[in-house]
């Protein structure tokens, strides 16, 4: 079964900056056709091509709240199954970038016999957040707008999933997009709680923790490595690496760094590596 790599790149040229490594990256190292739903901020990462096609956003969006910046992500995904036949997804953000080849073998691999696969996120680097932790912002936040009469799974039960790095089957996007668009539209106030916003990654951890639990599998931490939740960034063995900056956007250094993890066949070189350290000091 054929995968199609979607990514969604709007608002701040930064991540028209950031996205170009990402769009690069996977022509490089996979065999996967790309979607690219983009705004009119700047020129499209890429022109189209046999394996990009590109996708304007319509203007405006329907709310100036910043969580719709985030929430357009369902709209690229109905678009890119209009657009396209491909029965896998890979939904990437647009700070994501893959570093070694990818297969449609590791994306068969890393589903098995599930039919969406996010990285269960540990942690935030810095801080004492665990699993019980996640579960609580979960209830307060997500529950509490979106589902405000489920009861929240047990600890045991519950993964914080990132939506950075999404593999899915067709039918299982198809049907998530659907929701998740009529839950949009039928939400009258803004999308946030106290003063935490309600995003694309709430609906996909209502929809695989409360909705639809036992869906989802974790994917390996190499699919979705970053250094606000793992130690020792960047690992050998990463297969995407994801520069998110918690909807802060992409930093300067983003591009470079992203560039210096795909230089030849990904094995971590000093040169390689000399040139991320540089990246990060030219512009601490």
């Amino acid at each position: 079964m054929p995968t199609v790599v979607c990514v969604l790149v709007h608002g701040d040229p930064a991540y028209y900056r950031a996205s170009a490594e990402a769009a690069r990256s996977v022509l490089r190292w996979t065999p996967f056709r790309l979607f690219v739903a983009h705004g009119s901020e700047a020129a499209p990462p890429l022109g189209p091509s046999e394996r990009v096609l590109l996708y304007a956003l319509p203007e405006p969006m329907p709310s100036s709240h910043r969580a719709h910046r985030f929430l357009r992500k369902f709209r690229a995904l109905e678009a890119a199954l209009g657009a396209c036949a491909e029965e896998r997804i890979l939904l990437l953000d647009a700070d994501a970038v893959v570093v070694r080849p990818c297969s449609e073998r590791m994306v068969a691999e890393a589903l098995g016999d599930h039919p969406i696969a996010m990285l269960e996120q540990p942690t935030v680097s810095g801080s004492t957040m665990g699993r019980a932790d996640f579960l609580a912002h979960y209830a307060r936040h997500t529950l509490a707008l979106l589902a405000p009469r489920a009861a929240p799974p047990a600890v045991a039960d519950f993964r914080y999933f990132n939506s950075g790095v999404v593999l899915a089957t067709r039918a299982e996007i198809e049907e998530l997009t659907r929701w998740a668009l009529s839950t949009i539209d039928g939400i009258a106030g803004e999308h946030q709680v106290g003063e935490h916003m309600v995003a694309d990654q709430d609906y996909f951890q209502l929809w695989v923790n409360t909705l639809h639990p036992n869906r989802a599998v974790a994917l390996p931490w190499f699919w979705n490595h970053c250094e606000h939740w793992h130690p020792s960034f960047p690992r050998l063995g990463t297969l995407i690496a994801h520069f998110s900056n918690f909807c802060h956007g992409p930093a300067a250094a983003t591009p470079e760094r992203m560039r210096a993890l795909q230089r030849g066949p990904w094995h971590w070189t000093n040169r390689a590596q000399a040139a991320w350290i540089a990246a990060r000091r030219r512009f601490a």
